[in-house]
């Protein structure tokens, strides 16, 4: 007697080791491809750089060899204290999308640590991912800053001559006996007004007092007035970018300066700086101002 039971498991038995073997192996690691391009030109590992500084990110992605589902998405993510923003969010248009290659040029005007994360993502939804971290510093040289620098008339026991380096006001002898130092004059004329002058100039120079035409060594400061605000002197860090100095817009003076101004200098040794000016006095041939020069 036959057993049908037997017969028709081993039948179904067959049928599922001949269709399991008609099926496609499983994908083991099912998601495209995605890199950072390499090179002197590119960016493609954590570094370090300067506010208002870019770098350029290059990519390559591919399909998945095996799955050979399209391309559809990329992004670019940059995160800054674990607040995201997409920066890239790019939709792949091409009808048989099996490669993508694309540089950007990203520019960082924010202090701080950003992560970069770029990502491609396929039509089932598989994606890939690489990243990596910027740190960004503040732009600019270290400064010094010098406040209520006090300036006298010729006659006074306060000097009218300052030293950048030292940050030391001179009388006129101590001027006179430490000529190569001294980058700025005060004095008050008729003319000019309050004026901050180099020691080279002509007509600090007329101020008999001064003793000037018996100097040997006069520093060749030179000025530019500006439209910078008190407070904006004041908001200044420890590092700044000054701006260009413009030596054609420079004169070896600046007068006629009145309370809150802001003067740009040069010195002869190249060190750029300014002088705000916090207080002229009501009489008198006296002022007071701040100092700010790169170190």
């Amino acid at each position: 007697m036959k057993k049908p039971g037997i017969f028709l498991f081993a039948m179904m038995a067959s049928a599922a080791i001949f269709l399991s073997s008609c099926q496609k192996d499983e994908v083991l690691n099912p998601e495209p491809s995605i890199n950072f391009k390499g090179g002197s030109s590119y960016t493609s590992a954590d570094a370090t750089i300067t506010a208002g500084e870019s770098i350029t990110v290059g990519i390559n992605a591919s399909q998945n060899s095996e799955t050979k589902a399209k391309l559809k998405t990329f992004t670019i993510v940059l995160t800054t204290n674990n607040s995201p923003t997409t920066l890239i969010n790019e939709t792949l248009e091409s009808a048989n999308e099996m490669n993508y290659s694309q540089d950007f040029v990203i520019t960082f005007p924010n202090v701080g640590e950003v992560s970069l994360a770029a990502r491609i993502t396929d039509a089932d939804g598989q994606y890939a991912e690489v990243s990596f971290k910027v740190t960004v510093n503040q732009a600019g040289v270290a400064v010094k800053k010098k406040a209520n620098v006090e300036f006298g008339s010729y006659n006074d026991a306060i000097g009218s001559f300052y030293a950048t380096t030292n940050e030391t006001v001179y009388t006129i002898s101590g001027a006179a006996n430490n000529q190569a130092l001294i980058d700025v004059i005060f004095f008050k004329g008729a003319t000019n007004g309050n004026t901050l002058a180099a020691p080279d100039d002509a007509d600090a120079a007329t101020i008999d007092e001064f003793n000037l035409d018996t100097w040997t060594t006069k520093n060749q400061t030179r000025f530019i007035t500006t439209t910078m605000t008190a407070a904006e002197f004041d908001a200044i860090g420890s590092l700044y970018s000054f701006p260009e100095f413009v030596d054609a817009n420079a004169s070896s003076k600046a007068n006629n300066l009145a309370d809150g101004k802001v003067v740009y200098f040069k010195t002869k040794a190249g060190k750029r700086g300014y002088a705000k000016v916090v207080d002229l006095y009501t009489k008198g041939d006296k002022a007071k101002f701040d100092f700010i020069i790169e170190q």
